[in-house]
């Protein structure tokens, strides 16, 4: 199997910064269960098979625009379920994470934002 690398990734995600960011959050996905995307990563650790679906594009991170309507879209889903379904759910606990692959085949992770005076990233809600 062929060995992936940063430079592999960068082609999907130009900074490392946030490279790095989405790599780890796929990783921590796929550690709590989450279905590995790619068929070549069967067998690879966690975060090998997180490098390896950057790297072909099957994960990402969201577009304000998809965050704006993932979370439209969470609140119809709630609302038509009741309150006894939000809660169940979790609704409004801060994750902010998907941990299925929305639309299609690729997965979305919402993205970084950077604070540029004490240089620590935060995720835009």
């Amino acid at each position: 199997m062929a060995r992936i690398t940063v430079e592999d990734c960068l082609t999907k995600e130009n900074n490392r910064f946030a490279l790095v960011h989405l790599a780890a959050k796929r990783t921590k996905q796929l550690l709590q269960g989450a279905k590995v995307l790619t068929d070549a990563a069967r067998g690879n650790k966690a975060v090998v098979s997180a490098l390896r679906e950057i790297a072909d594009g099957k994960v990402r991170f969201m577009s304000e625009e998809e965050a704006r309507l993932a979370r439209e879209q969470e609140s119809r889903l709630a609302l038509a379920a009741g309150p006894a379904a939000e809660a169940a759910a979790g609704g409004g606990n801060g994750n902010n994470v998907t941990v299925e692959p929305a639309g299609g085949a690729e997965g979305h992770l919402k993205a970084p934002s950077f604070d540029s005076e004490d240089g620590n990233s935060s995720t835009q809600s």
